[in-house]
């Protein structure tokens, strides 16, 4: 009897420190596409014959998988990109997004010769602690400066 008393409470007290642990942070990854389209650019030519491109673009992120977090995202984006007279070209700005539910997110890019990259900064509501970041590749670029990339990621919500 006295066995199954302490089998018991083990077992409570199993239930119980499961209950009662934090819940660990929700590790997500994905991929998709991401269409932007110019709201306004602004070209500067520089005196070394390269050329400054301020950019604010808006798109909507798709991901692969439907249920992804970040599926149907609108997305703000500003940057300054600058061209070589060779035609490297070197980008860094960031974008803020709004989800279906109203929750907000920010991400850093970076674009170069060697590496697109992206990071999140933070966000509110669901994505308030957010970190990861992934890669973009450049898909298409449109003569009336629509562009399309892919994007992959993982990414840690708390």
């Amino acid at each position: 009897m006295k066995s199954n008393t302490l089998a018991a409470v083990a077992i409570c007290a199993m239930i119980f420190t499961f209950l009662a642990a934090p819940a660990t942070a929700g590790e997500e990854k994905g991929n998709g596409t991401v269409t932007y389209s110019p709201a306004a650019v602004e070209t500067v030519e520089l005196p070394d014959g390269s050329m400054m491109q301020r950019s604010h673009i808006m798109g909507i992120v798709l991901a692969d998988d439907p249920s992804n977090s970040i599926h149907l995202a609108s997305q703000d984006c500003f940057g300054t990109t600058v061209i070589s007279a060779d035609g490297t070209a070197i980008g860094k700005g960031y974008c803020d997004a709004v989800d279906a539910d109203g929750d907000r997110w920010w991400i850093w890019w970076h674009n170069g010769p060697d590496a697109n990259t992206w990071g999140f900064m933070g966000g509110t509501g669901k994505y308030e602690g957010i970190t990861g970041g992934g890669t973009t590749t450049p898909l298409a670029q449109m003569a009336d400066g629509r562009t399309t990339i892919t994007w992959d990621g993982h990414w840690t919500m708390k």
